[in-house]
């Protein structure tokens, strides 16, 4: 997309580091577990206090967030880089790039921060990066949960008649 763009690639803004969202609801987590309230208005607001984690079966920590209106985001455990695709959005005139951090410590935000910085100017390369997210990007619990390509994982698309059969109308 952004090589069709043109000149214009260059006011996008891709993520290149994320844990992506992976549930969204209207559901208070922290009211109905962490208070005796219902709501905003009497639960307390043991967000602003507390930090939960839903273990996944795989035994993932999901980092749960609430937000200003009281929603509840559960996120990815493993980081989703961009890093080894920057090459070629630069060449396509991509020049702006974000990185969305959940709840990594404050140390490895800077390098995290410094490193990407460093694969832009061609300082650092993208094994260095990766290799630094798998071995230092430690969620609150002191876990570490890897860095994957996610959904920026070019996919060969499945033939039709492999798919699975689906009710008809």
């Amino acid at each position: 997309m952004a090589k069709r763009l043109g000149p214009l690639a260059a006011q996008l803004e891709l993520i290149v580091h994320t844990h992506l969202p992976i549930f969204h609801t209207e559901h208070c987590v922290f009211a109905k577990t962490l208070s005796a309230g219902n709501s905003y208005a009497d639960c307390g607001h043991p967000c602003e206090k507390h930090t939960v984690h839903l273990r996944s079966a795989e035994g993932q920590d999901l980092l749960l967030l609430a937000d200003m209106g009281c929603r509840n985001t559960l996120f990815n455990a493993q980081a989703q880089s961009g890093a080894r695709f920057v090459g070629a959005w630069r060449q396509a005139g991509v020049r702006r790039l974000r990185i969305e951090l959940v709840d990594e410590p404050a140390h490895v935000a800077v390098r995290l921060v410094e490193l990407y910085a460093a694969l832009l100017r061609g300082d650092a390369s993208i094994d260095e990066l990766l290799t630094f997210v798998e071995e230092h990007a430690h969620d609150s619990n002191g876990r570490l949960h890897g860095v994957g390509e996610g959904s920026l994982r070019v996919q060969k698309e499945r033939e039709w008649s492999s798919l699975k059969k689906t009710a008809r109308h």
